[in-house]
């Protein structure tokens, strides 16, 4: 579930985690190029364009292993321009309003017996009464009930990568745009199917604790910038969403692609997305070297 995972995090951050992370002065730090690849930041240059950074992040990640530094703080604030998966921080209201159920039920989604597993499992992990879950969760998209379980997987400190380069970009009036909208995120998980998206649940539900853990080694990879095994990792934790990759990952890097190039003619920017969209054959970082750019890996 750990691509799964990353994505919806990107929705926790917004809906219920907040950033405190201090912003620096910038300072002139150079770039230290890493030989093995083994970088979330790598550096974008063609002849014609500005020179401009890309940056993986972990949507939510507990705060012992996160770490803007002092180099990475200093190419965000000497960028023209910050690019995300989602320009600003939605309104949480609206988010939710677009995840509510308007002709259907959980009943579309779960047979009798999974709802009952389910009801029972929140309760005990994620604090929900059932109660609660009537109240609320039996109106939204089982999304929200994803949310839930996936934001059980971290501390109550946690961190978000996300949030702190929103921040950041305030902070210093950097201007901020986005690929997509919140609405045109959310609106992935309706071209799965109903019995599909009840498959992750269930899945995760069945393997709590195995996926707990597994999150856990992905956050110290993650910190680590062991790329070459935070990425296999990820797919292989993930059959069951494989299945949907084109959805949450490919066709969304190459949608992407187009807005890069056109930006990164005219000003220097930073561009953040999750880490599991730049590695692999289409991954950002190749499709942006199918176009002719080089990257380079930077050491954070």
């Amino acid at each position: 579930m750990k691509y799964l995972i990353l994505f919806t995090i990107l929705c926790l951050t917004i809906l219920s985690c907040t950033s405190s992370e201090d912003v620096h002065t910038a300072i002139n730090t150079p770039d230290i190029v890493v030989k093995n690849d083994n970088s979330l930041l790598w550096k974008i240059e063609k002849d014609g364009y500005q020179t401009s950074y890309i940056f993986g992040t972990m949507h939510m990640i507990n705060e012992s292993y996160f770490s803007i530094t002092p180099h990475l703080n200093d190419i965000i604030q000497k960028s023209d321009q910050v690019i995300m998966e989602i320009g600003d921080q939605p309104n949480p209201l609206k988010a939710l309003s677009l995840m509510t159920l308007k002709n259907e039920t959980l009943n579309d989604y779960f047979t009798k017996n999974e709802l009952t597993e389910l009801v029972k499992f929140m309760t005990i992990e994620c604090g929900v009464s059932t109660q609660q879950f009537q109240t609320i969760y039996t109106k939204m998209k089982p999304f929200l009930i994803l949310q839930s379980i996936t934001q059980a997987f971290f501390s109550e400190n946690a961190k978000s990568y996300d949030l702190s380069i929103m921040e950041i970009s305030k902070e210093k009036n950097i201007p901020l745009i986005g690929f997509e909208t919140m609405e045109q995120q959310l609106g992935l998980f309706d071209l799965i199917p109903n019995k599909a998206i009840a498959k992750m649940i269930m899945t995760t539900v069945h393997h709590f604790e195995k996926e707990k853990k597994g999150t856990e080694k992905l956050m110290n990879l993650y910190a680590k910038e062991q790329v070459d095994k935070f990425i296999p990792l990820m797919k292989d934790q993930s059959p069951e969403f494989m299945e949907f990759e084109a959805i949450f990952l490919t066709n969304r890097n190459k949608a992407w692609i187009p807005k890069i190039v056109t930006e990164i003619k005219e000003k220097k920017c930073f561009i953040a997305v999750g880490a599991a969209h730049l590695f692999e054959l289409n991954g950002i970082i190749q499709l942006l070297k199918d176009q002719g750019f080089s990257l380079t890996p930077i050491k954070k």
